[in-house]
């Protein structure tokens, strides 16, 4: 095996870890929609927004500060995990995206080929600078939940900006997109959106008419870890080789 693919798969491996099957909240609609994060501290159901900070083995290894981050849905707080140091504990809260999105259509109803607004962004809601990674799931469910592999994901067309943000091209799958904020997120700031638009692709509705009850999916997980060792770190939490720069910016290796 080359060594590019060999870091591929490893990276496949590691990089992102195996998610847990829980119950999703959704909404009916013509294509109805549902939105979830994934749960890594909490037991919690997954239609709430799940933050990651740090992996459980490297935070053992350091001092703890008060670190925390938010995500924002079009400049709203959808879900945010804090750590107060001072009480030793986790205070996370947070709701699903998507929630309103069909906020004054006519009907309720999703219309294939508009763009309806979907900016989402990371604020670091903690006391230590971080760096941070979104990976977002694209799929389909019928109407008992079970995913549907014969749709594209692709007909969800959540547009990226760039900005900033660079996809891991090794972690990615046609379902999930992986990407990292190449800037530190100081305490109290906000990265630029990752994304500005979801649509649901033109047509979508004519070609899907004969399955009743299909769904679309729409899931975001948000890691983050210190900036300290931060090559070091990232390699312990997240499975994956950076280099940072001597302003402090990351690049994949």
């Amino acid at each position: 095996m080359k060594g590019s693919e060999r870091k591929g798969k490893l990276r496949k491996e590691k990089g992102i870890p195996r998610r847990k099957t829980a119950k999703r909240a959704r909404i009916p609609l013509v294509l109805s929609l549902a939105a979830a994060l994934l749960l890594v501290f909490s037991a919690a159901n997954s239609s709430r927004a799940a933050l990651t900070y740090y992996s459980e083995n490297y935070s053992a290894e350091f001092q703890m500060f008060d670190i925390g981050v938010t995500l924002l849905e079009n400049g709203n707080e959808v879900s945010w995990r804090n750590y107060a140091r001072k009480d030793d504990e986790w205070q996370e809260g947070g709701g699903e995206l998507l929630s309103g999105l069909l906020d004054g259509e006519n009907g309720g109803k999703i219309q294939p080929g508009k763009a309806y607004s979907e900016e989402l962004s990371v604020r670091n809601s903690g006391s230590i600078d971080e760096y941070v990674r979104v990976a977002i799931y694209r799929y389909w469910e019928d109407g008992n939940g079970n995913r549907v592999t014969d749709v594209s994901p692709e007909l969800i067309d959540l547009e990226l900006t760039g900005n900033g943000w660079v996809e891991d091209p090794y972690a990615s799958t046609e379902e999930r997109t992986v990407l990292y904020y190449t800037g530190i997120v100081p305490a109290g700031g906000q990265t630029p959106a990752l994304s500005d638009t979801l649509t649901i692709k033109g047509g979508t509705g004519l070609m899907l008419a004969d399955r009743d009850g299909l769904r679309f999916m729409l899931e975001a997980e948000v890691n983050a870890v210190q900036t300290h060792n931060a090559e070091d770190a990232i390699k312990s939490a997240w499975g994956v080789d950076v280099s940072v720069g001597a302003d402090g910016s990351l690049s994949l290796k």
